[in-house]
């Protein structure tokens, strides 16, 4: 699933898209969104299904994870990965930070939780709930994907309101450092993208 579809790349450019380019947008959607995460450091700027993610744990109360919107429980696993504890009241741990979403730490609440640290480990604490960033994509990450797949169109210099004539389809792919290099171009990183990029503390 792209952060942007047809109509938005629509009415941007202000025409109507033959429709048998409907698949390369998409394509091109999915490239965009791709690129924009990887750039980010985050998952999904848009709430995925429940799903479960397995992260080490580092003997201390905290827990730093992936951008998460909510919890339904957290396992800690023993070697056999077999469940040893499980918190699944949100009254045995805080997420932070406290104001806003998304979440992406979480600390467990030694006074009503049955463990006091996550136990040190190799993926040995399971959280299940939904990650992404938020539940659809800010407008303004949807604009940064519209204006890449948009300056791709121009790049080509496709007549995408036209027929298509001898051209395959297969011809017009673009890989990371095609998008890397619009979004340079249209300086989306430093109007966009870094106010919401992540940096990764080693």
């Amino acid at each position: 699933m792209s952060y942007i579809n047809k109509a938005n790349v629509q009415n941007y450019l202000m025409i109507n898209i033959n429709a048998s380019f409907d698949t390369q947008i998409s394509d091109w959607g999915e490239a965009a969104e791709s690129f924009i995460n990887n750039y980010c450091n985050r998952v999904s700027f848009e709430q995925e299904s429940e799903t479960e993610k397995y992260y080490d744990g580092n003997g201390t109360r905290e827990l730093l994870v992936d951008d998460i919107l909510t919890i339904t429980k957290i396992e800690m696993l023993d070697d056999d990965g077999n469940v040893n504890y499980t918190l699944d009241d949100s009254t045995e741990y805080y997420l932070y930070p406290s104001n806003k979403t998304p979440k992406t730490s979480i600390i467990i609440n030694t006074s009503n939780a049955p463990m006091s640290i996550f136990l040190r480990g190799y993926q040995n604490i399971k959280v299940t709930g939904t990650f992404g960033y938020a539940v659809n994509a800010p407008k303004d990450i949807v604009l940064a994907a519209t204006r890449i797949v948009a300056q791709i169109i121009s790049d080509k210099n496709l007549d995408i309101a036209g027929n298509i004539k001898s051209e395959k389809l297969g011809e017009y792919s673009v890989t990371f450092t095609d998008v890397d290099k619009i979004a340079d171009k249209l300086d989306i990183k430093k109007d966009i993208l870094d106010r919401y990029r992540k940096i990764s503390v080693i």
